[in-house]
């Protein structure tokens, strides 16, 4: 059967399961590891499995055939997909700011351990092979909801690598660096969501496909 399986659903899937894997993992690595910037990152991957549950409704939904009130086609789902992606992230990144800054006014953060530093270094990795599988999936399949879905991918890796930047420098002596790694996911994952979410609503802003994709 997973041969057959349809390569977009297919890919969601594995994205699904890995940020699974990955949210409980940066959790416990977070708690445990006393950082606030691992425990935002794992925020941030639960965000990424919420996406994933977009993706697999909206494509559903744009594969459909027309019908006397979709003369088009249902190809505008994915488009709306697309915008809810970008505006979720957005959301997902001033949640993250608020968090961080909690911790950077309260003046007393904990000092990460290498735990914490070692789970950072798992996520860049395994988030950035994600990102390639999934981009690369989206584009041989049309699909602009899976290639919105693998920024999201790509902005936890960077998120992690913020995380990482700041645990390290926390545990070298500047316990603030944390938290403040904490700010900068926070403002990535924003920009991130802004530009996923204008790209949606200039797709929105034409309000019929083309001639080629209505045949599509």
């Amino acid at each position: 059967k997973s041969k057959h399986m349809n390569p977009v659903i297919k890919a969601t899937l594995v994205g699904t399961v890995v940020n699974l894997a990955l949210s409980i993992i940066k959790f416990i690595g977070g708690v445990v590891g006393n950082s606030a910037a691992m425990v935002a990152d794992a925020i941030h991957s639960v965000s990424d499995l919420l996406t994933d549950a977009i993706v697999l409704f909206t494509h559903k939904i744009s594969r459909k055939p027309k019908d006397e009130e979709h003369p088009y086609g249902h190809g505008r789902a994915e488009t709306l997909g697309t915008t809810a992606i970008g505006f979720f992230i957005i959301s997902a990144g001033i949640g993250l700011a608020y968090e961080a800054w909690d911790i950077i006014q309260s003046g007393s953060p904990q000092i990460p351990k290498a735990l914490a530093a070692g789970t950072a270094l798992i996520s860049i990795v395994i988030n950035e092979w994600l990102f390639r599988y999934t981009r690369s999936v989206g584009e041989k399949s049309n699909s602009p909801t899976l290639v919105a879905n693998a920024w999201h991918h790509r902005s936890d890796a960077i998120s992690s690598i913020a995380a990482l930047i700041g645990i390290i420098g926390a545990m070298i002596g500047f316990p603030l660096l944390d938290p403040i790694a904490a700010v900068m996911v926070a403002f990535m994952v924003i920009k991130i969501g802004y530009e996923i979410t204008l790209g949606g609503f200039r797709d929105l802003m034409d309000t019929a496909l083309s001639e080629e994709q209505t045949r599509d």
